[in-house]
């Protein structure tokens, strides 16, 4: 694997983030409050991209997030 692919796949990771509590934190952080009860009825739905790493172990890429957040506000 080369070096500039390597960091390429390194920064798209650091752009994942877990729990339901801290994409809260992150979209009140980017003026868009939606509260946990509201996300987690969006993971339930699939309407919001997502990871489930286990039962209970959720990842949210915030670059997909950034993109849902534009569909949903077109």
């Amino acid at each position: 694997m080369s070096k500039y692919l390597y960091m390429a796949e390194r920064r798209q990771s650091m752009r994942n983030i877990r729990g339901v509590e801290k994409l809260e934190q992150y979209l009140i952080e980017n003026e868009v409050p939606i509260g946990q009860t509201t996300l987690y009825k969006l993971v339930r739905e699939k309407e919001i991209p997502h990871i489930r790493i286990s039962s209970r172990v959720l990842v949210f890429n915030l670059d997909s997030i950034d993109s849902w957040l534009q569909k949903e506000v077109s």
